[in-house]
């Protein structure tokens, strides 16, 4: 069964299920006198919530199936896009001063208040030290 007969057999349950309910309830109201129901009018309205709850189960099935193939079919969509494509060029890890102090925190092999000062991106908490973005492998 693919998804779109999956989901027009869930819409189908759905209704079935509501228009199940409304007897149920219209049976219910008419049968009950005084919070009581006969013994057979009470096995009949058993009988419905039966079906009311296997009509749920069937529902709940499908719409798992439905959740489970989307999943699927979403892992097996490959990434197109840019990493960081979202990021304003020149600024933060991308900016040529930052790039710059790397390599020569890089080359030296000594850091000096210059050199920290531009490769220090956000707090402490954040992790600290960062590589520019052209050189960052996903």
């Amino acid at each position: 069964m693919t998804m779109t007969e999956r989901l027009q057999r869930l819409t189908a349950l759905r209704q079935e299920r509501a228009a199940k309910w409304d007897t149920a309830r219209t049976f219910l109201d008419s049968k009950t006198h005084n919070g009581r129901m006969s013994e057979a009018d009470a096995a009949k309205y058993e009988a419905m919530e039966k079906e009311l709850t296997d009509l749920g189960s069937d529902i709940a099935r499908l719409e798992r199936a439905n959740e489970m193939e989307a999943a699927m079919n979403a892992a097996g969509n490959p990434i197109l896009g840019e990493p960081h494509s979202g990021k304003a060029a020149g600024t933060g890890t991308a900016s040529a001063s930052y790039k710059q102090a790397f390599w020569d925190a890089i080359r030296n092999k000594h850091y000096t208040a210059a050199v920290q000062n531009a490769l220090q991106v956000g707090t402490d908490s954040e992790g600290g030290y960062l590589v520019p973005d052209e050189f960052v492998r996903l």
